[in-house]
């Protein structure tokens, strides 16, 4: 139920939101807030995100526990053309000590090791760029290119180090070993070349 008028106000006040609640894609929130809070970061994210789903499908939402508080990053799984639309949901989320809204997934950098047929550091990466006329294609060089499911684990890779934004920059991603004249950058140097090229 939508609440209006001078009601909605008072209520946005007492239990500490920044803006009134009504007309909001969050209304829904108030009346589940500590429910949602009892959850487990997983079960949180499955809550929220079926609330998600009914104002675009397509976004997605990830739940964790940091610092004492729980940070809810909205995605728009790398599709630029959902970005502005993500910024704007979470602009207008309720603000709560407790909670953080995260608009678009974060870069981490590349401290971080990771599962593909065997335990990989991804810092020991390195890629090797060209430019082509959609953009900067990137061919990410790993010790073993022929490792079934590197497709995906390739952009999950990218992604959680630079960050959505930026990986969405990319015009594509390949996967390939390292070759004699490879002129090869460490993977960390990554998010520098695209602020510079793409």
């Amino acid at each position: 139920m939508t609440q209006s008028g001078s009601f909605a106000s008072e209520t946005a006040q007492r239990v500490g939101y920044n803006r009134p609640m009504s007309d909001s894609n969050w209304a829904w929130f108030d009346g589940r807030r500590d429910e949602l809070e009892r959850m487990s970061p997983s079960a949180a994210a499955e809550a929220i995100g079926a609330e998600i789903a009914k104002l675009d499908e397509r976004l997605a939402v990830e739940v964790a526990d940091v610092e004492g508080r729980r940070r809810v990053i909205i995605s728009a799984n790398r599709e630029a053309a959902l970005f502005e639309r993500v910024r704007e949901l979470v602009a207008s989320a309720p603000d709560l000590p407790a909670w953080d809204f995260v608009a678009l997934r974060p870069g981490q950098g590349f401290e971080f090791e990771f599962q593909a047929g065997r335990r990989i550091d991804a810092r020991a990466l390195s890629f090797v760029a060209r430019k082509t006329d959609e953009g900067v294609v990137i061919r990410l060089l790993v010790p073993n290119p022929e490792h079934q499911g590197w497709a995906d684990i390739a952009w999950q890779i990218i992604e959680a180090g630079i960050g959505e934004q930026a990986a969405a920059s990319l015009a594509g991603l390949e996967v390939g070993k390292r070759e004699p004249d490879d002129h090869a950058r460490p993977l960390e140097a990554l998010a520098g070349y695209l602020q510079r090229h793409a």
